[in-house]
Parts: C-alpha cells; sequence; structure tokens
C-alpha cells in the first residue's frame, strides 16, 4: 500500500503493531513486519528508497531498536499514542505545523512513565506532545480478565459474588489476585480508558449497543467514580442496554468537557479520535455529537504511518 504524506520526510523505516512502512519524500510504503529484514528488503524494492533512520516504539524491548543498532542506523523512540494521533492527523492531512487536541484511547501502550497509558489527552502536533490529562492510575496485575477486579479494588467495592466478574474467578486466582494488588508485587499501574470500559462490560453484560441516556456523575478523571455508579446500577437490576449507554454518555461528556478546557486553554479547536476505544460505532457517535462545534478527524490509519512521521519529524 502506498500513502501520500502530508509532508517530505527524510528516508525513515517504521515498524509496529505487524505492519511496516518506508517513508521518503512524499510517500510511504506499507507492508507486513513478520521479519524487519524481508520487510524493509520487499519495501526497498517498491520504494528504491534507503532508510536513514528508525522509528521503534518507546518500549525498551521493541525488538525494532535491537535491529537498528545491529544495522548501523540511528533509531528515534516514539510514544504509541502520540502516533495514534499523528496517523490520524496524516490521514486528514494536517500539516508539519498543526496541532490538535488528540483522544487517544486503547487497551494500552508503554507511557514514557512506565506505565501502560490508554486514556491520554494530548496537545499534539508531529513533532512534540503534551500530556495534558489522562484517566487516574489504576493498579492491576495479571491477565486481561482481571482487568474487573482491579478496577473493583480501585474503587473501593468488594468482591462480593454478585457480581459477574467476582464470580468467574475461581476463589484460589481471587485469592492469588488479592495478594498481588494489596502488595503491588508484579502489579503495573495503567491509564486505559480500554481496559476500564472492558471492566464495565464485565459487570453489566452483553448489550445491542443501543440507546441514548443521562451520563453518570463524575469527579474528574477517576474511573472508580464510573464503576461505583455501574455497580449500583448492576445491583438494582437496571438493563444491560441502559447502564452501556450511560456509560457511552459519560465518556462523550469527559471527551466534550476536556476539549473546551484544550479550547480554552490554548485557542485549539480541532479534535482527533485515535484508538481502538473508537471502533465502537455507539461510542464514537456519542462523542461526536457531544463535540459540537469542534472539529473532529476519526478514523484507523496504520500505527506505523504516525510513527513514521512522529520520527522523521524529529
Amino acid at each position: 500500500m502506498v500513502v501520500a504524506l502530508p509532508w517530505e520526510v527524510t528516508p525513515t523505516f517504521a515498524v509496529g503493531a505487524g505492519r511496516s512502512a518506508l517513508g521518503a519524500g512524499r510517500q510511504a510504503w506499507i507492508g507486513e513486519a513478520a521479519d524487519l529484514d524481508d520487510a524493509l528488503g520487499a519495501l526497498r524494492a517498491e520504494s528504491g528508497a534507503k532508510p536513514e533512520l528508525v522509528a521503534v516504539d518507546l518500549y525498551p524491548g521493541d525488538p525494532a531498536r535491537r535491529w537498528a543498532a545491529r544495522n548501523g542506523l540511528p533509531a528515534r523512540a516514539v510514544v504509541r499514542h502520540h502516533a495514534l494521533v499523528a496517523a490520524v492527523m496524516a490521514a486528514h492531512r494536517l500539516g508539519p505545523d498543526e496541532h490538535v487536541i488528540g483522544f487517544a484511547f486503547d487497551r494500552g501502550g508503554y507511557g514514557p512513565d512506565g506505565a501502560t497509558w490508554g486514556g491520554e489527552v494530548l496537545a499534539a502536533g508531529y513533532k512534540e506532545f503534551r500530556r495534558v490529562a489522562h484517566l487516574d492510575y489504576v493498579r492491576t496485575a495479571g491477565r486481561a480478565h482481571h482487568a474487573a477486579l482491579a478496577h473493583l479494588r480501585h474503587a473501593g467495592v468488594a468482591w462480593d459474588l454478585d457480581l459477574p466478574p467476582v464470580r468467574a474467578c475461581a476463589t484460589r486466582e481471587r485469592r492469588v489476585l488479592d495478594g498481588q494488588l494489596d502488595s503491588g508485587y508484579g502489579c503495573g499501574a495503567t491509564s486505559s480508558l480500554g481496559l476500564l470500559l472492558d471492566a464495565v462490560a464485565a459487570l453489566h453484560g452483553p448489550t445491542s449497543g443501543h440507546g441514548a441516556f443521562d451520563p453518570y456523575p463524575m469527579r474528574g478523571l477517576d474511573p472508580g467514580d464510573l464503576v461505583r455508579a455501574v455497580v449500583g446500577d448492576v445491583r438494582r437490576g437496571t438493563s444491560a442496554e441502559t447502564i452501556a449507554a450511560r456509560v457511552r454518555a459519560t465518556v462523550a461528556t469527559l471527551v466534550a468537557r476536556q476539549a473546551r478546557r484544550c479550547a480554552d486553554d490554548m485557542g485549539l479547536d480541532v479534535v482527533v479520535l485515535a484508538g481502538a476505544v473508537f471502533d465502537d460505532p455507539a461510542l464514537t457517535a456519542a462523542v461526536h455529537g457531544a463535540l459540537r462545534g469542534f472539529t473532529v478527524l476519526t478514523g484507523r490509519p496504520p500505527l506505523v504511518l504516525g510513527q513514521l512521521l512522529c520520527a522523521a519529524a524529529g
């Protein structure tokens, strides 16, 4: 796949999320990335370009770092959530000097502070970004389905067996997780909205994804407020559809509140919605509806496109 770039770049090779990209001039060639040597060889054959720079993920264990060192190429680390926003900017042909309010919402990626990011509000261009706000960190451990129990613990909600995610974990499994979350052993911190929404979905069960209701009240960006509100509705027998719709309205309200704050503080009026959370069309529609007055850019262009441009921008 050949993609037009919004500005001219020095030859840059990027790898991420199973994709590779080689950018040169005003074009980028995008392919697979099972093997980095093979991937680069195929892209060079298509483009005729030779990379002078490698874009790598900020995560210290990214194999692209070792590959770049082995091949004598300079590497430039890019924060995943900055790249997610930059990829959408590029897909909409924003220029090299433009800046946006970026909402990067997914299940997580390595952040500069060593935590797992994923509920990020960024003021971003291609070259730099500023983390304006984020969901409060929650201590997590173990497998993905433990996220619901971790969020219950953060919210101060007891692991009672009337809650579906608690029943889904065996007694011994809960005991081990309880000890980890208390001690911090083997735990990390996350601001991921994707994991929060997974936890909430585990509480209320499957839905058809329709309906519109008032948001839950939240103080600031503490996910515990949302979890406690959802648990209360679950215990009152509120339908899953109603709870899911109220959760979507809550996310939309939070996004609109943060966007208006950024607009007031920085004069920005373009909003980018980036990351896998926005694969949910009902949630994305709710957010769009709450952002009246803003120019809203969405889409799921390849992550490597954003990595390439952030690295090339320096």
